[in-house]
């Protein structure tokens, strides 16, 4: 059905998912901080869920890269 799919090297699906996890990790950073704290009893940067977004999609990015 998709032949030319075939003939692609292995590595460029890497480099697609590899360049999808940034896009998220960037998109989380888009987000407004109201939006990010809404619910959270204070605005403590341990409680900001773009920097536990980023630190969870760059372990993806390295077991992505790695296996």
């Amino acid at each position: 059905m998709i032949e030319w799919l075939e003939d692609l090297p292995l590595y460029w699906a890497k480099i697609i998912g590899t360049l999808f996890f940034l896009l998220v990790i960037v998109w989380a950073f888009t987000r407004p901080k109201e939006y990010i704290f809404r619910g959270a009893p204070d605005g403590k940067a341990w409680r900001d869920l773009r920097i536990w977004a980023v630190v969870i999609l760059i372990i993806q990015v390295f077991l992505y890269i790695g296996f």
